[in-house]
């Protein structure tokens, strides 16, 4: 029997995976300092990588989650931020059998760890990602020709105004333009004429 005082002690017990039984998977970790950089430095900070084998249960996940969805990490002792997902091919020996990577994102003052964690497909909600359109967009028909109602008097009056100042205008140059080219044409001749006659003249 034992006192108000004294502690009990229960079993550890670790949370159960909810994709069907546990097992490790291979998490990769990016950690990339941003607080070191000169301002007119183009170069890009340093990316550190790390790969560690972790059981998944150790991450006490309670899916689905959708994007941009903040989820603590257990393991690292932070909250990440779903950023997206990427699909694990056949061949990739460390993607321990499952559907995708889960990519979350942790920033704070001065870095960014990122981590991928290989999970199944259930991990995701179902319209984690819009889908793509299975059909080409319709194109636009081509512009209707409309009627318009007439215009009032004095409006109609108006563009008439300004439609006539502007044939004047066209009228005028174009009056213009045929007796600049009558006068040079005339001037042409004549010199053609006092040439020749000058021609002529010279020999008789």
């Amino acid at each position: 029997m034992t006192t108000p005082f004294e502690p009990t002690y229960a079993p550890v017990t670790h949370a159960v995976t909810p994709f069907g039984h546990d097992h490790y998977v291979i998490v990769w970790q990016y950690v990339r300092t941003t607080s070191n950089r000169h301002p007119k430095d183009t170069k890009s900070p340093p990316l550190v990588k790390y790969k560690e084998r972790i059981v998944l249960s150790a991450f006490d996940f309670k899916p689905p989650y959708a994007m941009n969805c903040h989820i603590f990490l257990a393991p690292y002792g932070e909250w990440f931020t779903l950023i997206g997902r990427v699909p694990i091919s056949a061949k990739e020996e460390d993607g321990c059998s499952m559907d995708y990577r889960a990519v979350l994102v942790h920033t704070c003052r001065n870095r960014e760890v990122k981590v991928t964690i290989p999970v199944p497909d259930i991990f995701f909600e179902e319209n984690f990602t819009p889908p793509l359109p299975s059909t080409p967009l319709p194109s636009l028909p081509p512009p209707a020709h409309h009627l318009y109602p007439p215009l009032p008097p004095h409006i109609d009056a108006q563009l008439g105004q300004t439609g006539s100042s502007v044939a004047r205008h066209q009228a005028t140059r174009k009056n213009w333009i045929r007796r600049y080219w009558v006068h040079v044409l005339s001037l042409s001749l004549s010199i053609v004429i006092l040439g020749s006659l000058v021609i002529a003249s010279t020999f008789h």
